[in-house]
């Protein structure tokens, strides 16, 4: 067989049955990490945990109302809190295309990501996004999301 027997062939594109849930797509990954960033980080920044406990309240209301709980009580189980590897992919290219910068240890926005933020804030877009993480901001402090892991 020859190169251009293969280059030559006709090709079909084919639509797919099953689709990509948003919450896996980059970029609903990248705009719901600038939310987390500016709705519960100080400043625009969080450490890198405070990011995933954020994506994960953000997946599921019952992951919002058990990690309140959590939050509130003394004698408490804490909750499992699912650490994406795709969180850290895209963090990587949010730094890659100057959204976010990695400072001593924490994840900023850069003054692109902090325009990018107030656009998405003032959108009607995220809402059910935008309202976890408001609810959340409360309970979601890196004392917590430390203790939460250490279990201290």
């Amino acid at each position: 067989m020859e190169i251009n027997d293969i280059l030559g062939a006709p090709f079909t594109f084919k639509k797919r049955k099953n689709y990509t849930p948003c919450d896996t797509r980059p970029l609903w990954k990248s705009c719901s990490i600038v939310l987390a960033l500016g709705i519960t980080g100080n400043r625009y920044s969080a450490s890198l945990t405070k990011i995933h406990v954020a994506n994960w309240i953000i997946k599921k209301e019952e992951h919002l109302s058990f990690f309140v709980e959590w939050a509130g009580k003394d004698d408490r189980k804490r909750p499992d809190v699912r650490l994406e590897p795709a969180v850290d992919r895209v963090i990587n290219l949010l730094v890659s295309n100057e959204i976010v910068d990695k400072n001593k240890g924490k994840i900023v926005l850069t003054r692109i990501g902090t325009d990018l933020f107030h656009e998405l804030n003032s959108e009607n877009i995220y809402s059910v996004e935008k309202n976890s993480l408001s609810k959340a901001k409360r309970y979601l402090s890196e004392a917590a999301v430390k203790r939460l892991f250490e279990g201290v």
